[in-house]
């Protein structure tokens, strides 16, 4: 049986900074070019409709989601919607600040190097995560950096209309700084395989990249059907730019005050106030946050 010719790109035109078209004017022209047609869909709605189609990927040879980190959940999320994760072939065109989705996968590399990967069509089977519900692919976090993305988020809202504003790197400068002045590390307890640890940032990985090229969870591994989780324990601002420094030298996993395991279930929660979470880099929900793997939901295109 053959493949489909067809690709659909999956754009979200709020994602990062550039000229979002022209990029995926060019992949739609590279894959032209080896033969194969590509539909272009911007609208969210039209999205959401074309993946609750449980043939989806049976139509399509690849599903491509041009946007960044969130806009690829958006993507899987419409994707489980439907019933059908494990057969769509799935890539991303990143337009995003981090593409850390993209990194992992050797998708960051233009529009032709992309076009001959979907036109191979090699592909790996790889984990999710579910997260109160919500499918993840990277990362859920509770602490310092989940009230940034929070902060960022309630900016981006607010343009009193119906868009949101673009986020850039310099975006997070003023949400980073506000937040390094007033937030208060309330604790988070991370409960995990028969273990509890309390402490003030939690990390849970399934893909083990995260913001700024900081490698927290750089050992998890996204095939193996568990999540690799760490604590920092103590709050503070100096404890947090002591923790950022182990992490860059790769030294944090046998550093006092940070603990860290695997497991197929994770639970966050929070004695006092709740915490805000954050999954893929958007807002997820306060604690409590339940948290499993999904082993071999999803299959990428490798680049």
């Amino acid at each position: 049986m053959s493949l489909p010719s067809d690709v659909v790109i999956l754009a979200n035109p709020y994602s990062g900074k550039g000229e979002n078209k022209q990029r995926v004017r060019a992949l739609s022209d590279a894959l032209a070019g080896r033969g194969m047609s590509a539909r272009q869909v911007w609208d969210l709605d039209e999205r959401a409709a074309l993946l609750g189609d449980p043939q989806v990927g049976e139509r399509y040879r690849c599903v491509v989601s041009a946007g960044g980190d969130g806009s690829m959940a958006g993507v899987v999320n419409d994707l489980g919607k439907g019933g059908e994760t494990t057969r769509t072939a799935i890539a991303m065109l990143p337009l995003g600040n981090e593409n850390l989705f993209a990194r992992e996968f050797g998708h960051g590399k233009g529009a032709g190097q992309l076009a001959a990967a979907i036109d191979r069509l090699e592909t790996k089977t790889i984990d999710m995560g579910l997260a109160n519900g919500t499918l993840f692919t990277l990362m859920v976090s509770a602490g310092f950096d989940s009230e940034v993305v929070r902060r960022v988020d309630r900016w981006r809202r607010a343009t009193g209309g119906n868009g949101l504003r673009r986020v850039g790197r310099i975006s997070y400068t003023r949400p980073i700084v506000s937040a390094l002045t007033s937030y208060k590390y309330p604790q988070v307890t991370l409960t995990a395989g028969g273990r509890s640890v309390t402490g003030a940032h939690a990390f849970v990985f399934n893909i083990g990249k995260y913001g700024g090229g900081l490698p927290i969870g750089d050992h998890a591994d996204a095939s193996d059907g568990l999540l690799d989780w760490v604590v920092f324990k103590k709050p503070g601002l100096l404890r947090l730019g002591w923790y950022g420094l182990s992490a860059y030298l790769r030294r944090h996993l046998n550093s006092g005050g940070i603990e860290h395991g695997t497991s197929a279930e994770v639970r966050l929660t929070s004695a006092g106030e709740a915490v805000p979470a954050q999954a893929d880099g958007d807002p997820c929900e306060q604690t409590p946050v339940e948290i499993k793997v999904l082993p071999g939901a999803m299959r990428v295109v490798v680049a």
